[in-house]
């Protein structure tokens, strides 16, 4: 075993040169981060000249070498601004102006730290020099100093030993109570909010050949929590299941990696509400550029999706289930709305062999019934099955015609798995292929990287009201919006048209339902952001809820412009998107009923509205609603109510637009 030398991160005894605080500041002003050297550096988070972030010692441990950021000696300095738009194919904004300030200090040892500030938040990141040789990089420090121990926190646990769907319900916490069990690490984002009304998202981006970030409470200290990265897997001590590969043993080490290399942005969202976090696009605005040139192949869209609805159809001459006729009838369905895709899930395959076919199931048939009718077809795939040999199954089913796939059950967030996220990205590129990773992480801005990552889950979706009796969806569903939601989009998969109340509501994996209303599930088609939007219910449903369907289908899944309006994680939310020149405004709210008054001033003029309300009697049937249209102008508030576990959503045409078509039609 190679000898370590490092130093470690508990404070020096030995006196220390005066130290330097190096600053850099958003264009705007608003927005500051600080590193300061000493004993150790540390990074200080300001908002207004507020402390958000309390100073935090980082690093960075590699073999063989002293820890950086141990005692720094500064040897170089630069300045940089960024004023650019970075076009975006796949994303909440057609465009984004990155306008932001940046300093990176070189210290002495061949690394460096620089200083992002923008707009929206800002963020660090470590840069080694070290020549293309290969190092190990054994540890980072991520100090998470908070502002004092009565901070509030929404958090979610990963599970134990960081092999964990990400999928935990957020809670709201005092940070000094936040769980101290190193078995149960805290994942990101993490949000933070002050009482002043100003919030803070803590998570990361360009996250490549590398371990994710996770926090931990390693010491009695109630307003800090640091770093814990799964390390390195033994890769001859991995538990090799149908699904999943479970890690038994690991390396001493997060990544075996390039000397010469940037590392993930540490990033900070900030924002003097909650409800403009949903508006940030820097973990985007930081990830690797695109990869692939072309991008016009790339197709998002809608799904209508088998799973979860347990391929439950009614009134039809054939036995339902995992076969070709059932499939036919869910691309028929499709092609009747405009819905871009149907996947097949667990069960087209063999057992999960996933090169040989079931025999109930034609896929080569169905992949050409579906283009006939303007339907891509895409197919679940468990990650343990296509694991080192990504090329040839991607290459099979991409040459007989299949749009892409959706890849389960990663269930870890270490160097291996992102290296094989990466990996699998670029190669369905390769053939034209869409990629839905469930099963994984947040996301860090790889769909930047590779816009054919269209979809991530990592989030505690309507999937778990299949068996979840006692989690609150709806006070779930407030929470999600401004935590998960603002690292990028999420596979939730809405659109349940068995709508339940409270206290009716039991689950049921035959035939599942949801919790809250039906314009519950309707506004989260534009509340969740998904490029990749999941239809979650049977085609029989949709059929017999034609009014609600038309207007589903019609929801984009990617915009122009998205603008966070109102809301208090947990409580409700509040969202307008728009796409050309069609704006469509949603709310969802809690089990309390709420009314709620919402700002038109980012319209211009007057339009119409298409209105999908809560109806007077949905607290007693939780599928009640009116449909109603209606004149908005600009500047007049739009006042809605909620009721208990409600929702409310509307398109907004141009009123001279519509009169237009009204015209010639």
């Amino acid at each position: 075993m190679k000898k370590l030398i490092g130093i470690s991160l508990v404070a020096c005894a030995v006196l220390c040169v005066h130290a330097e605080t190096w600053s850099v500041k958003s264009p705007d002003g608003k927005n500051e981060i600080r590193l300061k050297d000493g004993d150790a550096l540390t990074v200080e988070v300001l908002r207004d000249g507020k402390q958000r972030i309390a100073p935090s010692v980082i690093g960075l441990t590699l073999e063989g070498k002293s820890t950086f950021g141990i005692r720094p000696k500064k040897i170089a300095q630069r300045d940089d601004q960024f004023d650019e738009t970075i076009q975006t194919p796949i994303f909440k904004k057609a465009a984004i102006r990155n306008v932001a300030k940046r300093i990176t200090v070189s210290f002495d040892g061949g690394y460096s730290v620089t200083l992002h500030a923008a707009n929206d938040g800002v963020a660090y990141r470590f840069e080694t020099t070290l020549g293309d040789g290969r190092v190990k990089v054994l540890d980072e420090t991520v100090g998470l100093a908070f502002t004092g121990p009565d901070q509030n926190a929404f958090v979610g646990y990963a599970g134990t030993g960081l092999q964990s769907s990400w999928e935990s319900k957020y809670v709201q916490t005092k940070v000094s109570a936040i769980n101290d069990s190193t078995k149960s690490a805290v994942y990101l984002p993490l949000l933070l909010t002050n009482p002043d009304g100003g919030a803070t998202v803590v998570t990361e981006s360009d996250l490549l050949d590398y371990a994710g970030l996770n926090f931990v409470r390693k010491a009695a200290d109630a307003a800090k929590l640091t770093a814990s990265f799964a390390k390195y897997p033994v890769m001859g001590k991995i538990e090799v299941g149908e699904r999943q590969r479970r890690v038994k043993d690991r390396e001493g080490y997060i990544v075996e990696t390039t000397g010469n290399r940037t590392y993930p942005w540490r990033i900070f969202i900030l924002a003097d509400n909650v409800a403009k976090l949903v508006e940030s696009d820097l973990v985007y605005a930081l990830a690797k550029p695109n990869q692939l040139g072309d991008t016009s192949w790339i197709k998002p869209g809608k799904v209508e999706w088998d799973w979860w609805n347990n391929w439950n159809l009614s009134h039809v001459n054939f036995r339902a289930g995992i076969n070709t006729e059932t499939y036919k009838y869910y691309i028929d369905v499709a092609s009747k709305y405009g819905i871009e895709y149907v996947i097949f899930d667990e069960g087209w395959s063999v057992k999960l062999k996933i090169m040989e076919i079931n025999p109930d199931v034609d896929v080569q048939a169905l992949i050409d019934y579906g283009k006939e009718r303007n339907v891509g077809i895409i197919l679940w795939a468990a990650w343990s099955q296509l694991k080192d040999r990504e090329e040839e199954v991607i290459k099979k089913y991409a040459e007989m015609g299949v749009a892409g796939f959706k890849i389960d059950f990663m269930d870890r967030d270490d160097a291996d798995v992102v290296n094989f996220l990466t990996k699998t990205a670029g190669i369905a590129a390769k053939y034209h292929a869409l990629v839905d990773y469930h099963g994984m992480y947040k996301p860090t801005g790889l769909s930047r990287t590779y816009p054919n990552v269209i979809n991530y889950e990592g989030v505690h979706g309507l999937e778990q009201l299949k068996w979840e009796k006692d989690v609150d969806f709806p006070e779930n569903d407030c929470l999600i919006v401004f935590t998960r939601m603002v690292a990028g989009p999420l596979d939730y998969t809405p659109g349940a048209m068995i709508n339940q109340t409270k206290s009716e509501f039991h689950p049921c994996g035959a035939k599942p339902t949801s919790q809250g209303t039906r314009c519950h599930q309707m506004a989260l088609m534009s509340i969740f952001e998904a490029p990749l939007q999941m239809l979650c219910d049977s085609p029989s449903q949709y059929l017999q809820n034609k009014e609600c369907m038309d207007f589903m289908s019609k929801v984009p899944t990617v915009w122009d412009e998205t603008v966070g309006l109102a809301g208090e994680p947990g409580k409700y939310a509040a969202i307008a998107r728009r796409k050309g020149d069609v704006w469509y405004v949603s709310a969802i709210g809690n089990w309390n009923k709420r009314k709620l008054q919402l700002s038109t001033d980012f319209l211009n003029g007057e339009y119409r509205a298409e209105i999908f309300a809560d109806g007077i009697n949905a607290d007693r049937d939780a599928t009640d609603y009116t449909h109603s249209f209606a004149t908005v102008k600009a500047g007049e508030p739009i006042e809605i109510e909620l009721m208990p576990g409600g929702g409310w959503t509307a398109k907004l045409s141009p009123k001279s637009w519509y009169s237009t078509l009204q015209f010639w039609k």
